[in-house]
């Protein structure tokens, strides 16, 4: 469930940034639905396999130019914050757009 982990969270957050929202379970039934349907439909599975390696070879979101770039973005804000004397805080207007 994406809420209940960080791990939970970054693959949540991954696969619905990738284009495979129906990989992620809303709740305990949901991921039991989804692992029953991936454990015994094997076209299921190859097909769920196939369009997970095809968007990760074309998405940014596993681009490591677009990561680093978005990166050194985030450093150079914090940067920019601590040199004005800013209070630590999040910064969710860097958040990356991928497509």
């Amino acid at each position: 469930m994406p809420a209940e982990t960080l791990a939970s969270r970054v693959a949540s957050s991954q696969l619905m940034t990738l284009g495979c929202p129906e990989l992620v379970a809303k709740d305990r039934k949901d991921y039991e639905r989804i692992a029953i349907k991936l454990g015994t439909d094997q076209q299921y599975l190859r097909k769920m396999r196939a369009k997970v390696w095809h968007l990760r070879t074309a998405s940014d979101l596993f681009s490591i130019p677009t990561y680093t770039r978005g990166l050194e973005s985030v450093y150079a804000k914090m940067w920019e914050r601590y040199e004005r004397d800013e209070p630590v805080t999040h910064l969710t207007e860097l958040a990356v757009s991928y497509s």
